[in-house]
Parts: structure tokens; C-alpha cells; sequence
């Protein structure tokens, strides 16, 4: 539909109001002024029958011999108007303007009965006598005892109201066709004088759009298209600027995405991609701006990959993992995913950023490999020296005891490398059973931790400790046995290494629809805040000097993490200064 500009919506009504007003004023006037002589040619009518009423019932009352038809006519010449005497008969016997004979007779004429009746008789009608549109006044003229002798009537001809009606309407008519086209311009010029401010904010608004924010409107003299003009250059400026933070904002997140090593990829909920930087286009091999709003399961041709996208898609919770892809030779991605939302916090699709961990991943490799054979070619000289300590410590026994001492401290400190190196050992081959997918089996829980106690109840009866398992006896659990069993008696170890003399350290265990939890508690010196995050670490020692006292290695806590990690379990630590430690073990059931 046509939209019509807005002055030919004002003008139009102006012009019909203006039309309206003026053709009702002007007939309400003329039909005012037709009643208003109409009214007075009544009153006129009704005086002058009024007095020839009083001359006709004086002379009837003195009994004068009158000539009523001669009366008529003088009367009717001296007042310019037509007097009719009618008897109560209906007979006329006078009148002014016709010969009385051939006039029928006018008992039934409405002003006459009334009249008849004592009344004043008023009609308005066509004359056939004078073939003119006439009014008539009827006066009875009464008898002292109240009969009617007679009608006078008095009569004049309306013609002459109505022709100078005529002729005020026709001046009326011609004056208000002048008046409508004067107030036709009067509207036109006002409207286009109102229409005019509001082309100049259309135009203004106009340029708005094309994205000419720096154009200003200017301020029209009216108060309110003045706010209007000032609130659009308000919205301008303000538009303006943040278009311009956005360009910044969007050139920063182009040189930030351009520069940054890791691939991001924006993917809608359609499966499109939103946008892609350079790095996350080297991974598909396309240039990124053949890329853009295609789908990413027509680029991405890994099926790990897809199977990925697809899983980030269909969550809200972050999701990572790593695959591995071939390109220009082996590669390993970590890829990370969190959902996207729009300002309304609805999904509108997921981020996913890619890390090339290829490097770390060998050299993490490499870094194993180089312990374990390391680890394993120090083993053997390190047996075979403590085998020849053994026979020293034999010769020498009795025969001098410095000797004797200085192959004890020798001894000890062959047996802290063997420690470690077992821990080292066993550290590697724990990281190389990662991933290898090796299935657990269901075993009771009760038997590996009294197994586990077992292997420090030795050193638990040299300090004098209890040792307390809680443990129902048929709990169980799917783990590795051997792995398990090893964790649990680190633990115990670390609790009664780092715990006073004739203190104990209680063993629980507890199984849920999901987990089960196994918690070790020692009643020694506890953990500060500041070292529990790091107590998994590998080397990391809370007392460095005790540890080394105790012949601590500093990887037990790191080994117990790796086998949890190996059953998809989790181990925390709580602990309070001076009372003791809680280790918790978690394993899903």
C-alpha cells in the first residue's frame, strides 16, 4: 500500500472542518432568519387583525350599517394587506384583494375554526384566490355574552421572505465559496509550515540511516519538535560512539584472534560456522574466509573431531578432550568447548579453541622415558653396591667402628636412591598404563586395606600406633587390586611416618549408589593451608628436613594421585594445624 506523505493527511481534515463549520453556520443562519421573519410578520399580522378586530366588534356593537366588502378593501389599501371578513357561516362577506362572489366558502380554512373556537387561528399556505404562498391571522370578533359574530382574518404574502432568502443564501453561498478557498490556503501555508520542520528531521533521519551519524539536525522553533530534533542528535552521537567502540572492540578481537597460536572457532547452534582465525583455519587447511558460515562437519574430516563438535552441541557444560589428526605429519589437539549465549541468555552456539599439545605430548614422553630407563639402568649398580656394603659391614663387624658407621650411613643413603628409584620406576610405569584401557575388576576392598596395613605394621609396632580398619566386609569395588593396594599403604605409610609415637590412624570405607570412598586419618601434626594444594606434587615436601630424616622420597602422594586418576577417581586432603590429616579416596562404583 501507497503511504501518503503526512501533509495530505493534515490539510484534508483542515479543509473538511473549515467546510463543515462554515455550510452548518451558514444554515443554521439562513433557517434562524427565515423563522425569525416568519415570526415577526406573525406578531405584525396579529396587531394589525387585532385592531380592525376592534373596529369591526365597535361598529357591530353600535349596530352601524356597514359595507363590510368596502371596509375590506380600504382597510386592506391603507395597510397594504389582505383583511377578509368571514361570517361564522364560513361565508365571506369582505375582502380586500377578490371579489367576494365567486369565493367558496371558508368555514373549514384550519385558522378560521380556530378562530370559531374564541381562538387565534394561524396558517400558512398556497392561496388559490391570489395563487401565492400566503400566512393568515384569524381574530374572532365576539358578542358581549361571549358568541362569535365574525372572523377577521389578515393575511400576507410569505413570497417576498423566501425570495430574500433566496437571495441571502446565494450571497451566503457565493461568500463561503470565497471563504473556503481562502481557508484552504490559510491551511495549506499552516500545514506546510508545520510539515516543513518534520521534512527537514525526515531528511536528517534519513542521513541517519546511511550512516551519516556525524550530520546534526537542526532545532526547529517549536518546543516539541525541538526535544524531538535534540533527542535524535542525542541518539546519533550516542550511536555513533558505540558504533565506533564496536570497530574498535572488533578490531582488537580480529588482531587478537589474527595473532594468537591457538585455533577459536565459533560454531551456531545450525552447525555454521560463526567465525574462525587463522590458526583454527591451518587445522582444516582452508583459508579462513572460504570457511565462514559453512558447515563445520563439511570442513572438519575427523571423525573424533566430529564426534566432538557434535558432543559440545549438545551440552551446556564445557567439554574437553584430545585427539589426535594427521597433517603434514602426527598431530595432537586439546580442544576446549563452552557454550555461547546471546544478550537474551539464550545458547546461540558453542566456542571451541584448539591447542597444539603435539610438542608438550612428546616431550612429556620423552621425559618419561628418559626416568624409567634411566630409573631402571641405576637400579642394578645401585643392588650390586648394596650388596658389597653388606659384605663390608660383615668384615668390618667388631673390628672398627668407624668403619662399621661410615657404611651404615652409606647403606642408608643406597637405600633412599633404591626408594626412590622404585618410586620412580613405579611413577612411570603408572603414566605409561594411561589410556591403555585395561579393565578392572571387582574386588573387596576389606582384603586390600588389611593387605596394605600389613606392609606398615611393622613400622606401625616400632612407634607403638594402633592401626583401626572400618571397613564392611562386603564392600567392593572395580579396581586394579595391585594398584589400589599400593595407594591405600602409602598413605598408611606417610600416616605413620609423619605421626607422633602411641597415636593411631584409622582406616574407613563406605559405598554409595556411586562411589565408593575410602578415608585415611592420622592425628599427627596436620597440614598448613598454604601447602595442601601442593601436596601431590612430585619432589613437593611439606618438612623438608623431617622428610629427609624419615628417608622420604617426596613422590608417595604423586603416585596414589596417578593410580586414583587411573580408576577416573578423584583424592582430596583435609587437614587442621596440630590435629591431624584426613586423606579421601573416591572411586566410581
Amino acid at each position: 500500500m501507497k503511504k501518503r506523505k503526512l501533509i495530505w493527511r493534515i490539510f484534508p481534515f483542515f479543509l473538511i472542518i473549515i467546510i463543515v463549520s462554515l455550510f452548518l453556520e451558514a444554515w443554521y443562519f439562513i433557517n434562524h432568519s427565515r423563522q425569525f421573519f416568519l415570526e415577526n410578520s406573525e406578531k405584525e399580522l396579529t396587531i394589525r387583525a387585532r385592531l380592525i378586530q376592534l373596529k369591526l366588534a365597535s361598529a357591530m356593537a353600535e349596530k352601524q350599517d356597514l359595507e363590510l366588502d368596502d371596509l375590506c378593501k380600504q382597510l386592506g389599501e391603507s395597510i397594504q394587506t389582505r383583511v377578509t371578513i368571514i361570517l361564522p357561516s364560513g361565508e365571506v362577506v369582505g375582502d380586500s384583494f377578490a371579489r367576494i362572489k365567486p369565493m367558496e366558502n371558508h368555514k373549514n380554512r384550519p385558522e378560521i375554526q380556530a378562530a370559531l373556537q374564541g381562538k387565534k387561528g394561524m396558517s400558512i399556505r398556497h392561496s388559490t384566490t391570489l395563487d401565492d404562498t400566503m400566512m393568515y391571522i384569524a381574530l374572532p370578533v365576539t358578542t358581549p355574552e361571549g358568541g362569535v359574530r365574525a372572523v377577521v382574518r389578515t393575511a400576507f404574502s410569505i413570497s417576498a421572505i423566501d425570495k430574500n432568502i433566496d437571495d441571502m443564501r446565494n450571497k451566503i453561498f457565493l461568500f463561503l465559496v470565497l471563504t473556503v478557498f481562502t481557508a484552504a490556503a490559510a491551511s495549506l501555508y499552516v500545514s506546510r509550515r508545520i510539515i516543513r520542520p518534520l521534512e527537514s528531521i525526515k531528511q536528517g533521519a534519513q542521513a541517519f540511516a546511511r550512516g551519516n551519524l556525524s550530520n546534526r539536525l537542526a532545532l526547529p522553533d517549536t518546543e516539541e519538535l525541538s526535544e524531538l530534533a535534540r533527542a535524535m542528535n542525542q541518539m546519533a552521537q550516542n550511536l555513533d560512539d558505540r558504533i565506533k567502540d564496536s570497530l574498535d572492540r572488533r578490531k582488537e578481537l580480529e588482531a587478537v584472534h589474527g595473532s594468537m597460536q591457538e585455533g577459536v572457532i565459533a560454531i551456531g547452534n545450525d552447525e555454521q560456522i560463526i567465525t574462525i582465525n587463522n590458526a583454527a583455519a591451518r587445522i582444516f587447511n582452508f583459508p579462513p574466509d572460504q570457511l565462514k558460515n559453512r558447515n563445520i562437519l563439511e570442513v572438519a574430516r575427523n571423525f573424533a573431531l566430529q564426534n566432538f563438535i557434535q558432543k559440545a552441541l549438545s551440552t551446556h557444560e564445557p567439554v574437553e578432550d584430545d585427539i589426535f589428526i594427521q597433517q603434514d605429519g602426527d598431530h595432537i589437539l586439546n580442544i576446549h568447548s563452552s557454550a555461547l549465549w546471546d544478550a537474551r541468555e539464550q545458547r546461540m552456539g558453542t566456542l571451541i579453541i584448539f591447542h597444539d599439545i603435539t610438542r608438550i605430548r612428546r616431550l612429556e614422553r620423552m621425559h618419561k622415558d628418559f626416568a624409567a630407563n634411566v630409573s631402571h639402568e641405576l637400579k642394578t649398580p645401585l643392588t650390586t653396591i648394596k650388596g658389597f656394603i653388606e659384605t663390608l659391614q660383615e668384615m668390618v663387624a667388631g673390628k672398627s667402628e668407624d668403619a662399621a658407621g661410615f657404611l651404615k650411613i652409606i647403606e642408608k643413603n643406597v637405600n633412599r636412591m633404591i626408594a626412590l628409584i622404585n618410586d620412580l620406576l613405579a611413577l612411570s610405569r603408572l603414566e605409561r598404563l594411561e589410556g591403555t584401557g585395561i579393565e578392572f575388576e571387582e574386588n573387596h576392598l576389606s582384603t586390600m586395606i588389611e593387605d596394605a596395613v600389613g606392609s606398615c605394621r611393622a613400622m606401625a609396632e616400632k612407634k607403638q600406633m594402633q592401626i583401626h580398619v572400618d571397613c564392611p566386609e562386603d564392600l567392593t569395588a572395580m579396581v586394579d587390586p595391585i594398584l589400589m593396594e599400593q595407594a591405600i599403604a602409602n598413605l598408611v605409610e606417610n600416616a605413620v611416618k609423619y605421626s607422633p609415637e602411641k597415636t593411631q590412624v584409622d582406616i574407613t570405607a563406605r559405598g554409595t549408589d556411586q562411589w565408593v570412598e575410602i578415608a585415611v586419618t592420622d592425628f599427627g601434626n596436620g597440614i598448613s593451608k598454604e601447602h595442601l594444594p601442593k601436596v601431590f606434587n612430585r619432589f613437593y615436601r611439606v618438612d623438608k628436613g623431617r622428610s629427609r630424616q624419615e628417608g622420604g622420597t617426596g613422590l608417595g602422594l604423586a603416585i596414589v594421585k596417578h593410580i586414583v586418576q587411573y580408576h577416573n577417581g578423584r583424592i582430596t586432603v583435609d587437614s587442621v594445624k596440630g590435629k591431624g590429616t584426613t586423606f579421601h579416596i573416591c572411586i566410581p562404583c
